[in-house]
């Protein structure tokens, strides 16, 4: 509880150091809406619609401040850490169950997606979850019950995150392997008609599921699992970094800790070949991998957020294989293995705290907390955003009392941009007119739009990379 604790308080200081940005403030503009409307607004998207009514709920409950939202995400976050542990200690035993929990909590990317408003920490939590009791149902003698929450899971599992199905089927994969001397009886197996429940259950969410597989939301993200990509999972999951950024010391940094783990999992291969708890954790990172690289030969896919659920089972596989070094007691210098890993992982922290929630598919740093405390005066002002994705992230700050106008070439907006479809305070010329003293020009980039000749500009002013121009009417 104690390791719980300090992970849960070091991604929340974190994330609440953090300004909201794209992604958050969408989970919020639809949380706001009614219950049917957020179901419409997620199948404009790329995900499910249960996390928003969740945090609708939650919302209406605690409030809609920065630190009600995160914390949210981050009590889903400490319930990850917590099942995992126990997870590992039935797996194994009580040592390595600790072992693991100290390095979840100094995981970087578990951290980062720990405190973002979005589902990420949630299908973590499921997903841990549900491995968890999937061990809990073959073990027990009565496993009715078990099995009936296996289902429930599951289903729950993709109203919340589409990319769960990549970890079911990293189940489905284990319990062929574990139960092949079962096959011929396979209608007797529970986790057989738990799967069938699972996908009843599913039915209903089916047909917007593949209306959004054809929407175009993911085609400007997704990216195909090449060799960058899976050598860029070791360098995110270190020291927080994309390939491209890591420098020549980082580099060595990276590549100690792969080597550290192929030489730890090799011992514990030995060790443990014949571990189907073993197995189910190298599953459980891997297959979301493998199925990515075959669904990337068709189209690509793979977003590192969206692959955040399965790094918890990365962090506990690798755990696992330290602590099958540290506890040798064969080799004094081994147990330093863990230290340096330790000691890796901590500076990726570090970077994180420092970098925050860097945007890495636009390379953009939000500020957006701070560019809109100058917009908080809207006495006689109108903020103009450049596009939707500007004034989506000024929505959470902005008072309702601002007037906020975007321009958009198209009235029918999706998915990311779908809550301002059709928007009265959208324009499509580039020449901006407005009836009010002062007018506030918010972009990222370059200026693309043509403010009026009655206005005049006083100043320009920078937050990260979004700028601000303020303009004057002419008397």
């Amino acid at each position: 509880m104690l390791l719980v604790f300090i992970g849960m308080v070091t991604a929340l200081t974190i994330g609440m150091s953090q300004s909201v940005w794209f992604d958050e403030a969408y989970s919020i503009l639809v949380a706001k809406q009614s219950a049917g409307d957020i179901v419409n607004l997620a199948a404009a998207d790329t995900h499910p619609p249960l996390y928003y009514l969740i945090v609708h709920v939650w919302a209406g409950i605690f409030g809609w401040s920065e630190l009600a939202l995160r914390s949210l995400s981050v009590l889903a976050y400490g319930g990850a850490i917590f099942i995992a542990i126990i997870l590992i200690r039935r797996l194994f035993d009580t040592r390595t169950a600790l072992l693991t929990g100290g390095l979840l909590i100094i995981a970087p990317l578990l951290a980062r997606y720990g405190f973002e408003i979005r589902m990420y920490s949630l299908a973590m939590l499921i997903g841990v979850g549900a491995t968890y009791v999937l061990v809990r149902a073959r073990a027990a003698k009565s496993s009715f019950w078990w099995w009936a929450g296996y289902s429930i899971l599951l289903a729950v599992g993709l109203g919340t995150l589409y990319y769960l199905a990549l970890l079911w089927i990293a189940h489905v994969t284990w319990l062929l392997i574990v139960e092949r001397k079962k096959w011929r009886l396979w209608w007797r197996s529970g986790w057989v008609w738990s799967f069938v429940a699972g996908a009843a259950l599913f039915l209903p969410q089916l047909p917007t599921f593949s209306n959004q597989v054809d929407n175009g939301a993911l085609a400007s993200i997704g990216q195909p699992m090449n060799l960058d990509q899976v050598v860029g999972i070791a360098s995110f999951n270190s020291i927080y970094k994309p390939l491209w950024q890591v420098s020549v010391i980082e580099t060595v940094l990276v590549l100690a800790m792969i080597g550290i783990t192929i030489y730890a999992v090799n011992k514990t291969y030995k060790k443990h070949k014949n571990n189907d708890g073993y197995l189910l954790l190298t599953l459980y990172w891997l297959m979301p991998i493998v199925v990515l690289m075959y669904l990337s030969l068709s189209r690509p896919m793979y977003v590192e957020r969206y692959l955040s659920h399965t790094t918890i089972g990365l962090i506990m596989w690798l755990a696992v294989s330290l602590a099958t070094v540290v506890f040798a007691n064969k080799n004094r210098y081994q147990r330093y293995y863990f230290g340096a890993v330790a000691a890796i992982c901590l500076y990726g922290m570090v970077h994180l705290a420092t970098v925050g929630n860097f945007n890495f598919q636009r390379m953009q740093h939000p500020e957006i907390d701070k560019a809109a405390e100058q917009l908080t005066n809207c006495n006689d002002s109108t903020v103009i955003a450049a596009d939707p994705y500007v004034a989506t992230e000024l929505s959470y700050y902005l008072p309702t009392s601002c007037v906020m106008k975007f321009y958009s070439q198209t009235a029918e907006l999706g998915g990311g941009y779908a809550p301002f479809s059709n928007s009265p305070n959208q324009f499509s010329s580039l020449n901006i007119k407005a009836d009010t003293k002062l007018m506030n020009y918010v972009y990222y980039g370059e200026p693309q739009l043509i403010i009026d000749d009655n206005y005049q500009q006083k100043s320009i002013n920078d937050y990260g990379n979004m700028k601000i121009e303020v303009y004057e009417k002419n008397n």
